[in-house]
């Protein structure tokens, strides 16, 4: 399960990646949505219930 570092959220699909470079190996690779839109959609799908969710669908 990835998180988008900028959201906070579980990225759908396909994530950008980044590997720090770090000799240590104490920062953590991190990922992101690959667009803004997508990044501003998981924030939207989380705000609204999944009983709002079936309401909409009707």
């Amino acid at each position: 399960m990835k998180r988008c570092q900028a959201c906070g959220y579980v990225i759908d699909g396909e994530a950008r990646e980044e590997t720090p470079v770090s000799t240590s190996g104490a920062r953590p690779t991190v990922y992101w949505h690959q667009t803004a839109a997508e990044c501003t959609a998981a924030k939207d799908q989380r705000l609204v219930s999944p009983v709002q969710r079936q309401l909409r669908r009707l």
